[in-house]
């Protein structure tokens, strides 16, 4: 049900074997074998068959990769075919796998879903939706105007009568200009449906269609039960009081089950992360670098949108818990500086930090996560000029303040920005969910937010924070530029995910790092016996209930202490406090690069040093 985007026009020289080659790969041989047969003795493949090669591979991996590969082959790079194919091959079976769970979510949903482009033409939608509206064979395609299928349903009275013409073009007129649509409709079955349209980011309308019917129906049962509900009363409670808790306990359930796809889907995400960056680093030829630049750019926009849905859900939840103590603010700004400085300087803007030595009480995850949130809004809408992070005392508290030179936000969207799925810009990537979860945040610390704009030349969003008294603390860690990882260093990576572990293998050989790879403890053991490693890398959640901790216990008795970080996908406060308890660092996926990067340099320094890591 999804359309297939045709392989760009080929040209110029392919050798029939390197084509040939290629294609097996990814297809079957009887495949490959009829889309290059008659070839006879020719030694170069013809424009026609360099086209259906690539067009077949589309099917398989994509338009965008198939075309990468089959310029790689035109251009004789065999070196580099080889290192393209593999990743290429293991980015395509992760996003296989994630269509295969996005796909069967959406036939298995209860909702009915249709999915329009910009051009208001069909490119989605699900079995649940071809039910409700019943169209006759072979209406449902593809590329269908939307208009063919609303008058279709007008003219059976399905979604209300009246002259068609001029419904189906109010319609129409909705979709164009992006008007959010709500409405319930009485089929002719009986059953009544509720329509909820809304745009989509960068055009585009989707569509869900609920059968509301039993709740209208309880609805018109509980206004009739009122004329005697005095008589009732006890009844109608404990109905409600099931009904509370059926809805509390599929909202709890919602939560883990978003919680454990959340982690599945960290896992290809972070390899296919990984190897992106690897693959980065070994292409030399622009061309294939900026491709591959724009891979790791819609990655990390997944990783943003996943991480916006799991901190909402655990925000409905309840599940985040307030951990608030004294700290010092300039080595929490210098930390952010350091981590926003390299974005800022990949968009030709500067950032700069002003901060006052002073000490905080509040939750240092939680306010980080609020700061975060607040740059790295101002680096998305900033073209030119800078970004300040900034604090200032006001009273008895202290305002850090992140000021920007953007576009600024008009007076009457300033309270619409802080609701979810709110953007100002459609051109943007995400859901609109960073300042709702800053707004939550703060709410939930009892620290106040506020927002001062001038359209045209910026915006200054701040947070207001109680003023603590000096706690004893260690020494925060530099927050120099990012220091390099030393050459050589032996890196030991334990996770249960191939995929993870080919993926951290590439990059870290990338930064010129001695790399032992393992999945389990016994072979962990058998790695660390052969030569010892500097830094252990290991995965939290490993198999038979495994977890990294009990891994980098058992290395402790074999080789004696070493530095380690710990890497997952879980963020609550019980885990790092093991972690921290083991003397361990704590490194969230999907891993960012440049995060594992400064992190593999501070606990090389640290071994380096002599610290203690237990």
């Amino acid at each position: 049900r999804w359309g297939r985007a045709e392989p760009a026009a080929v040209s110029g020289s392919v050798e029939l074997a390197g084509l040939r080659a290629l294609a097996q790969r990814f297809l079957p041989a009887e495949r490959v074998d009829g889309l290059i047969a008659g070839s006879g003795d020719v030694s170069h493949a013809s424009i026609q068959q360099v086209a259906a090669v690539e067009h077949e591979l589309a099917a398989v991996i994509g338009a965008s990769s198939a075309h990468l590969l089959v310029d790689v082959v035109r251009h004789r790079r065999r070196d580099e075919l080889e290192v393209v194919a593999a990743i290429v091959g293991e980015a395509s079976q992760d996003l296989r796998f994630n269509q295969r769970v996005l796909e069967a979510a959406l036939e298995n949903m209860s909702q009915g879903i249709c999915v329009v482009d910009a051009q208001l033409c069909v490119v989605a939608w699900n079995r649940r939706y071809s039910q409700l509206f019943d169209y006759p064979e072979g209406m449902l395609t593809v590329g269908r105007p939307i208009a063919d299928l609303t008058r279709h349903n007008i003219e059976r009275g399905v979604i209300g009568g009246g002259e068609i013409e001029q419904r189906l073009q109010r319609r129409l007129t909705a979709m164009r200009s992006g008007t959010p649509h709500l409405s319930e409709r009485k089929f002719p079955d009986g059953s009544i449906i509720e329509i909820r349209g809304n745009p989509m980011p960068g055009g585009g309308f989707v569509a869900t269609f609920t059968d509301v019917t039993a709740f209208r129906q309880t609805e018109h049962e509980l206004t009739r039960a009122n004329e005697n509900l005095e008589q009732r009363v006890d009844e109608r409670t404990a109905e409600l009081a099931q009904a509370s808790a059926v809805a509390e306990s599929a909202n709890l359930a919602k939560s883990r089950f978003l919680a454990a796809v959340g982690h599945d889907l960290a896992q290809p995400l972070n390899a296919a992360h990984l190897f992106t960056h690897a693959l980065s680093d070994q292409l030399r030829h622009p061309q294939y670098r900026e491709a591959v630049a724009r891979i790791d750019s819609a990655l990390v926009s997944a990783e943003d949108l996943l991480g916006g849905l799991l901190a909402i859900s655990r925000l409905d939840a309840g599940g985040m818990r307030v951990q608030c103590e004294s700290f010092r603010i300039d080595h929490a700004m210098q930390s952010l500086a350091a981590e926003f400085g390299l974005l800022a300087q990949q968009k030709g803007l500067q950032l700069r930090c002003r901060t006052l030595p002073v000490w905080i009480v509040s939750d240092m995850q939680l306010l980080r996560r609020i700061l975060q949130n607040f740059l790295s809004n101002a680096a998305h809408y900033t073209r030119t000029g800078g970004i300040l992070l900034a604090c200032r005392r006001q009273g008895d508290d202290v305002s850090i303040e992140v000021w920007d030179t953007g576009v600024g936000i008009d007076a009457a969207d300033r309270a619409t920005i802080f609701e979810e799925f709110k953007r100002l810009q459609r051109d943007g990537h995400g859901l609109g969910l960073g300042l709702s979860i800053a707004d939550r945040l703060a709410r939930l610390l009892g620290h106040r937010l506020s927002l001062r704009s001038r359209p045209g030349r910026g915006s200054v969003f701040a947070i207001r924070v109680p003023i603590g008294t000096a706690a004893a603390a260690a020494p925060a860690a530099s927050n120099d530029s990012i220091a390099m990882v030393p050459r050589h260093s032996r890196v030991l990576v334990v996770d249960n995910e191939a995929s993870v572990r080919d993926a951290m293998q590439a990059l870290l050989r990338g930064w010129h790092c001695d790399v032992q790879i393992a999945a389990d403890t016994e072979a962990a053991l058998r790695a660390v016996r052969a030569a010892a490693p500097d830094i252990l890398l290991l995965d939290y959640h490993l198999d038979a209930d495994t977890t990294g901790l009990d891994v980098y216990r058992r290395l402790c008795e074999e080789i004696g202490e070493r530095p380690c970080a710990i890497v997952s996908a879980d963020h609550s406060q019980a885990l790092r406090d093991r972690v921290a308890a083991a003397g361990c660092q704590l490194l969230h996926k999907p891993v960012k690069p440049l995060a594992l990067k400064s992190m593999l340099a501070h606990l090389q320094a640290r071994r380096n040093a002599g610290d203690e890591f237990c």
